[in-house]
């Protein structure tokens, strides 16, 4: 039997979820595994009760993954939850996330999807240093992925971050929750659960939809370092993205928000997974990286600030009509420009125009909502 291409399974992956009754946006689920296949770290944000719990243990089942949730409470403030801790007898008491990287480590071949639920019900930053730092060490040995010791030998023997461990944060952005660090954004794409559609589906639930078996290939990183990528045949496309950020980046230089590059390596992995799988088209990818990884970052009540979103809208939609950052009605031309269509980044355009609506309004903005 032909073995199904990845543009096949996201499609049975979408299928299986329609039949459990839930839908979610056009090509949500390709940009989730985009995510997923170029980090192993993604972060779910949105209003309360858009299904992005749901989506993560859906995903897990359609394609035959361990998914495993872990509630974030609000008193964490370091990683002991998560990894463990030594009572005053010496006695280490392993956490719940290590367990689960036990089980992983014993079963390497199957994905193990972590859903941190309202992880940032505490400062992320504090709870779940340990990973992120370790994330970051990352490297192929014998065709593996091998990482740093997130524990001290002597603690719990060799724990280190397992390839088939992938962590999907989801957050509610409100007055009760933290903000994010850059540290947090950098290392992460942050999809964005903004749309809301009301209206029954006419999806039959329950329909015979068979869920995959994969093994952990189908989400393993394949990229790590952008210096082993530029071959002959990657060196053009690569280039051309880097050219894309370079633009962006002489703009948020506006107000010293330019981003670094451990970004540009994963804006590049995510558009290479695309343009090996074809899932999207290039700009549809791009502007979901654009989305994910640059626009999160930007926030703050300083003239400067809107002057930069706008000359950022400019470069993602061409010029529009009514461009003057003192006036309180900027955001209608951005509108009227998207009403014209032909925008090259649709998306992040849209998101900048109510960054900058919201501006006007409360004299600072954000990305989120």
């Amino acid at each position: 039997m032909k073995e199904m291409t990845i543009k096949e399974k996201i499609e049975q992956v979408n299928a299986y979820i329609r039949a459990k009754g839930f839908t979610y946006e056009d090509e949500m689920i390709e940009n989730f595994w985009l995510s997923l296949k170029s980090k192993p770290f993604v972060i779910l944000a949105g209003i309360s009760g858009t299904g992005k719990t749901r989506l993560v243990r859906l995903f897990a089942e359609a394609i035959g993954a361990e998914y495993r949730m872990i509630p974030v409470q609000t008193d964490w403030t370091d990683s002991s939850e998560l990894l463990g801790r030594t009572t005053p007898e010496g006695i280490f008491l392993p956490g719940q996330m290590l367990r689960i990287i036990v089980e992983a480590k014993d079963d390497p071949e199957k994905p193990y999807i972590i859903c941190l639920d309202e992880m940032n019900l505490s400062r992320v930053e504090y709870y779940l240093s340990e990973f992120l730092s370790v994330m970051e060490t990352r490297d192929f040995k014998d065709g593996k992925i091998v990482t740093d010791r997130l524990l001290p030998f002597e603690s719990y023997g060799d724990v280190r971050f397992p390839e088939n461990l992938y962590l999907v944060g989801t957050v509610n952005m409100d007055e009760t929750t933290f903000p994010f660090s850059k540290k947090v954004l950098d290392r992460a794409n942050t999809i964005e659960f903004s749309e809301v559609h009301l209206m029954p589906t006419d999806a039959a639930p329950d329909e015979a939809v068979s869920p995959l078996e994969v093994n952990n290939d189908f989400l393993k990183s394949e990229y790590l370092f952008l210096s082993k990528c530029l071959n002959e045949e990657n060196r053009p496309f690569i280039e051309s993205i880097c050219a894309d950020l370079e633009e962006i980046n002489r703009v948020l230089k506006m107000n010293n928000a330019h981003v670094g590059y451990r970004v540009r390596d994963e804006v590049v992995f995510y558009m290479l997974n695309n343009q090996k799988t074809g899932l999207l088209s290039r700009d549809e990818a791009m502007d979901n990286a654009i989305m994910q990884k640059i626009l999160p970052r930007i926030q703050g009540s300083s003239v400067f600030v809107k002057d930069m979103l706008c000359e950022l809208f400019r470069v993602f939609a061409g010029e529009f009509g009514g461009y003057r950052t003192q006036s309180k009605d900027t955001s209608a031309g951005m509108f009227a420009r998207l009403e014209r269509g032909t925008v090259r980044f649709p998306k992040s355009a849209a998101k900048i125009a109510f960054m900058v609506k919201r501006f006007d309004g409360d004299g600072s903005t954000s990305f989120w909502l």
